[in-house]
C-alpha cells in the first residue's frame, strides 16, 4: 500500500511541487543563491546554488515516497489498519507543506518579497488541524501516534490520550494559522509555532501518564 501515491492531496501537492520546481530551473539564473534557512527573526541565514536549493524538496519528497512504500509492504496489515488514519493524513500534509515552501523558495528567487516563517507557520498550523481531527479516529498500533508503553498496552488509555490530544491539535492549529496571519515576523512567532506544535503533545503525554498510574 503506497499511503502517498493513494491520496488526492498528495497528487494535486506533488504536480505543484514538480511545476514549482521546473519553472524554478527555467525561469530562475543558474548561478543564483537560493535561501534554504531561516532564523528565528525570520531572516534567511543560509543560501545555496540554485541547482541544490531546488533538489532539496523532491529529495525529501522522494524519501518520504520511499519510507511510504516501504511501510505498506513489510509493515503487519493489522499495525496499518489501527494507524492508517493518522499516515493517511500526517503523509500527504507534509508532501503538501513542502511544495508551498518549494513555491515560496521560487518566488523569492524571482523576486517576490514573502516571509517564510509566515508560510511555514501557517502550514504547521493546518497541519496540526488535519492531525488532531483523525487521531482519535486511531487504535493502539506501533506505526503512528502518541506511542508510549502504556498507551500501547491499554486501549482505554490510548483513546482517551488520543481524544486529548486530537482536541489540544485541532485549537493549537487553529491559533497557531491565525497568529500567522496577524503576527510579525520574528521570535515572538516563532516561538509560538514551538509551543504550538509541542504543547499538545507534551500534555497529552502527561495526561496518558497519569491515568496509566491510576490503575
Amino acid at each position: 500500500m503506497t499511503l502517498l501515491l493513494r491520496s488526492p492531496i498528495a497528487l494535486v501537492a506533488g504536480s505543484i511541487l514538480f511545476s514549482t520546481t521546473l519553472v524554478g530551473y527555467l525561469a530562475i539564473p543558474a548561478e543564483a543563491l537560493l535561501p534554504t534557512h531561516w532564523g528565528v527573526d525570520g531572516t534567511a541565514d543560509a543560501f545555496w546554488p540554485r541547482d541544490r536549493a531546488l533538489a532539496m524538496a523532491p529529495v525529501v519528497v522522494a524519501v518520504l515516497a520511499a519510507l511510504s512504500l516501504a511501510v505498506g509492504r513489510f509493515v503487519p496489515q493489522e499495525e496499518l489498519r489501527a494507524g492508517r488514519h493518522i499516515a493517511e493524513v500526517t503523509l500527504p500534509a507534509i508532501l503538501a507543506l513542502f511544495a508551498a515552501i518549494q513555491t515560496v523558495i521560487v518566488l523569492i528567487g524571482l523576486g517576490v518579497d514573502l516571509s517564510m516563517s509566515r508560510v511555514i507557520a501557517f502550514g504547521l498550523g493546518l497541519l496540526s488541524i488535519a492531525v488532531g481531527n483523525v487521531l482519535p479516529k486511531s487504535q493502539p498500533n506501533g506505526l503512528a501516534g502518541i506511542r508510549l508503553p502504556w498507551t500501547v498496552a491499554d486501549n482505554a488509555n490510548w483513546r482517551a490520550t488520543h481524544r486529548l490530544a486530537g482536541l489540544l491539535m485541532v485549537c493549537a492549529g487553529i491559533a497557531l494559522a491565525l497568529l500567522a496571519l496577524v503576527m510579525s515576523t520574528g521570535p515572538a512567532l516563532a516561538v509560538a509555532t514551538i509551543a504550538a506544535m509541542l504543547l499538545p503533545i507534551v500534555a497529552a503525554t502527561l495526561y496518558s501518564y497519569r491515568l496509566a498510574r491510576r490503575i
